[in-house]
């Protein structure tokens, strides 16, 4: 195991870029804290480069444990407690860390499923509702989540611990606009549902899988591009006296409405064949 003592350190500056590099553009690591979530990664089957232990860390046999289950060729570190500290995104960060290589991005090589559901991100900025919307497409079953160009990177910290993992579940596909997104959609004949309060229910209406439900901006809501591209505009009923839900949410609740409407469908396809 290195033993890394200098905030000076080059592999430790190295580490600090990660960090400040998921905030901005997808990096081609990530930096992945906690006990928990490195289990996470490791369940989803994600080889890492390397784990970075505190020295506090080393003495709790869960931590140790997971260090010892890893590959001999993933680098070991250990590094202080106070640069531990320095690294982490959290206030009482557990010790533990993995580098992993970032999943790919690109949707260049990949073919649309004819019957899949996706959730499109259009320049969602709030790392919290992303990560949300991602945990929410990973648990519903969609094929992938598609991102635009000025959505906030799915490997950000804050969206990482939003997802709970669920990041590395789902594939992730980064588009350069809407007009890249539903050229890909296009190609399996999906139609584009977006969410926006001038919408027919989601109660309502014959829609049913494939489809891709398509979330806006939090403050700015559905842009004309979206308004233009979209094959139909939905929103969620709202007896209440709420004016709206917000980005995080209504995917929730409008992506669960989908897979329900998919899944009661399958039988009625099943007799048909």
């Amino acid at each position: 195991m290195i033993e890394i003592r200098s905030k000076d350190n080059a592999r430790f500056k190295l580490w600090l870029s990660l960090q400040r590099t998921a905030q901005g553009r997808d990096p081609d690591q990530v930096l992945v804290e906690g006990l928990r979530f490195c289990q996470d990664v490791l369940i989803s089957g994600l080889l890492p480069d390397q784990i970075i232990l505190s020295e506090t860390a080393c003495r709790q046999p869960a931590i140790q444990a997971l260090a010892d289950s890893l590959p001999e060729r993933t680098e070991r570190f250990l590094i202080s407690d106070d640069l531990m500290r320095r690294l982490s995104q959290t206030r009482q960060p557990q010790g533990v860390m993995l580098v992993v290589p970032a999943p790919p991005m690109s949707a260049a090589q990949v073919v649309p499923d004819r019957q899949g559901l996706y959730l499109i991100a259009d320049q969602v900025q709030d790392p919290g509702n992303l990560g949300s919307m991602i945990r929410t497409a990973d648990a519903f079953g969609f094929s992938a989540l598609l991102l635009t160009v000025g959505t906030v990177s799915p490997l950000n910290d804050k969206v990482l611990r939003a997802s709970m993992g669920s990041v590395f579940h789902i594939p992730l596909y980064r588009f350069a606009d809407l007009d890249a997104v539903s050229q890909w959609l296009q190609c399996a004949r999906i139609p584009i549902l977006a969410a926006d309060l001038a919408g027919e229910s989601s109660l309502a209406g014959s829609w049913q899988a494939p489809a891709a439900l398509l979330i806006g901006n939090e403050a700015r809501g559905l842009s004309e591009q979206a308004r233009r591209l979209a094959d139909r505009l939905i929103h969620v009923p709202m007896p209440g006296r709420a004016e709206s839900l917000n980005a995080a949410a209504a995917a929730a609740i409008l992506c669960y409405e989908l897979m329900r409407r998919r899944d009661r469908a399958r039988p009625q396809q099943e007799d048909q064949t």
